[in-house]
């Protein structure tokens, strides 16, 4: 971008649906934007459902931080939930994970645990709803992955599909499944950057050094501290992932935001502005689903009618 701006151009114009938040992009190309603007999606409000979920059926919290994501009552009702979610969204349903470890975690255990209700494992509950695709980790299995997604949801006998997959994947950037490919969205906690790996630490040393010199910085002291750059890397991710969920003006789903930290709002204003405004906080699983529910069963009445 420094070549760039060396040129005479009398403008640099950047247009993206997923460059939130702002501040760390323009950050990140050295260039002050004097004009930004960030326009509302053309769909209708009543398209979209947006739902921070801060708890399981049973009541655990829902927060997949280090500290809490090992647990076996964390992992139990995130299950529980992803059953109900699987139960109530018809078609397609995309459930992403912060990292690789926590959805293979998550997986393992659900197959080997009912939870404390008894009976069939949460992974077998699940299947009854949804036909399972997980998102693979080497890039030449990934096509294949897509092709059985796809086939899965067009069985005839079937009620769904399910892809696990990954914040920063390739399933959350680039993918686009509209209409029934995608009608639900389930972001399970906050994709931070691995705090250790040495780019990253490096990346928050060279901000905190730049903020610490103010005026006389790059950036002449209109910069971000590392702390704020790792937030905002963590929140651009969340975006991208939700991104999937609508794809075209007549589209309609459900992003369900599984992470009480969700709830916050220092959070929630780094979402991007077409689904910032329409977050419900939802005060417990119940209220949630309950909500969910009336949302599909009156899309599904919409549809009923104009096909009439």
């Amino acid at each position: 971008m420094a070549s760039l701006r060396a040129l005479p151009l009398r403008s640099v114009l950047l247009t993206s649906g997923t460059l939130s938040p702002l501040e760390s992009f323009a950050h990140e190309l050295q260039l002050g934007f004097k004009y930004t603007l960030e326009n509302p999606h053309v769909i209708d409000p009543s398209q979209v459902w947006v739902g921070v979920v801060p708890a399981g059926p049973t009541g655990t919290n829902l927060n997949s931080s280090y500290v809490n994501r090992n647990s076996d009552k964390y992992k139990d009702d995130l299950g529980h939930a992803i059953v109900n979610f699987a139960r109530v969204i018809p078609d397609g349903l995309l459930v992403f994970f912060p990292a690789y470890s926590l959805l293979q975690s998550c997986l393992d255990h659900w197959k080997a645990s009912s939870g404390t209700t008894g009976g069939p494992t949460i992974w077998e509950r699940i299947l009854r709803h949804k036909a399972p695709v997980i998102e693979p980790k080497t890039s030449s299995a990934f096509a294949a992955a897509i092709a059985d997604y796809q086939q899965k949801l067009e069985d005839l006998n079937g009620t769904g599909a399910v892809f696990f997959a990954v914040c920063r994947g390739k399933v959350s950037e680039g993918i686009d499944f509209s209409d029934k490919a995608g009608r639900g969205v389930v972001i399970t906690g906050l994709p931070f950057p691995a705090a250790h790996d040495p780019h990253v630490k490096l990346q928050k040393q060279l901000l905190d050094e730049e903020a610490h010199a103010g005026q006389g910085g790059i950036m002449g002291g209109r910069g971000l501290t590392g702390e704020q750059w790792y937030v905002q890397q963590c929140l651009r991710a969340v975006n991208q992932a939700m991104g999937r969920v609508i794809r075209h003006r007549w589209d309609y789903g459900a992003v369900l935001l599984a992470d009480e930290r969700f709830g916050y709002s220092q959070n929630q204003r780094q979402l991007s502005r077409w689904l910032r405004d329409q977050v419900v906080q939802h005060p417990n699983f119940g209220a949630a689903i309950g909500s969910l529910t009336k949302f599909f069963k009156d899309k599904g009445d919409i549809l009923a009618s104009a096909a009439a």
